[in-house]
């Protein structure tokens, strides 16, 4: 070592490099199993920092066995260079609600990016719900955030993503960019529908009229389920979400029958949840048969 300082520049291809070709271990890796009385329980768990998964704790108005399981972030939020990863399996007729403690703050990012990725596989008979809090993207952050469901014919999957930008300085300054990714395969990895955007704070900004208008806050909400649900679901997800000015929503089926997906603009974070909220209440409603109690935050 020479004992010259590094530049920008060199410190980014460096920590780029690091993670080229290399196959990302999940921080948080789960198995989840049903016993022979229908319930569900935690069969493997593998936690590392910065991931605590919290006890399973039971809501009254779920199916019996279901339990409800906080994934929390010790390290408060996403980071710089951070490369993030969660595995999720569901056994046959496994029934389970995944959710965050919190919202996740996504920080400012000088030189680099981030990468969060879940990827959740739900085999036959299952009931999984992943209904994190939203991302909040503060200036200058840059984010890949990829969430892949493998979801077997029989099984149901209620599962979210949602954006809500923040200054807390209050001077107008924006995240540097977001690129999404949802995808949809079968068990063998055979693509059903995916969604895909690249969102930049600047763009967001605009407020362009036809593109993003003044809704600043933006979410989505898809619903795998086997196709005898499907007319019933988009009525109900249809009849759910809120019309007016604070919400610009709509449904739609997925290829081949398989669900429904719902996609929400808002003009602020409360109105977006709540849209996310009916709509969440709504599939519950049609493929349980009673709506979900709420979730303590």
């Amino acid at each position: 070592m020479s004992g010259d300082r590094l530049l920008v520049a060199d410190v980014t291809a460096l920590a780029d490099r690091s993670h080229a070709g290399r196959t990302q271990s999940p921080q948080l890796d789960l198995g989840l199993t049903a016993d022979s009385r229908g319930h569900t329980y935690v069969s493997r768990q593998r936690v590392a920092y910065p991931f605590h998964l919290g006890r399973s704790l039971f809501a009254p108005d779920d199916p019996p066995g279901m339990p409800t399981l906080y994934i929390q972030s010790c390290s408060g939020g996403i980071f710089e260079h951070d490369r993030l990863a969660w595995r999720i399996v569901a056994g046959e007729g496994a029934k389970a609600h995944l959710t965050s403690a919190a919202s996740t703050i996504v920080h400012s990012m000088p030189v680099g990016q981030a990468v969060h990725e879940v990827v959740i596989e739900a085999r036959a008979g299952s009931l999984i719900e992943y209904l994190p809090d939203p991302l909040i993207l503060f200036r200058a952050a840059r984010l890949t955030s990829r969430l892949v469901l493998r979801v077997h014919p029989q099984a149901t999957v209620i599962a979210s993503d949602c954006l809500v930008p923040h200054d807390p300085f209050g001077t107008g300054a924006q995240f540097d960019w977001l690129h999404a990714e949802l995808t949809v395969e079968d068990l063998d990895g055979a693509l059903i529908a995916r969604d895909r955007y690249r969102l930049t704070g600047a763009s967001l900004s605009a407020a362009t009229p036809g593109v993003t208008g003044a809704f600043a806050c933006q979410g989505g909400s898809v619903v795998l389920a086997p196709g005898s649900h499907l007319p019933a679901l988009i009525a109900a997800l249809r009849a759910a979400l809120p019309a007016g000015d604070e919400v610009y929503a709509g449904v739609s089926r997925l290829p081949q029958e398989r669900g429904a997906w719902v996609r929400v603009l808002a003009r602020d974070a409360a109105a977006l949840r709540e849209a996310l909220r009916r709509a969440w209440y709504a599939a519950r409603s049609v493929l349980v048969g009673a709506e979900p109690s709420p979730r303590r935050k």
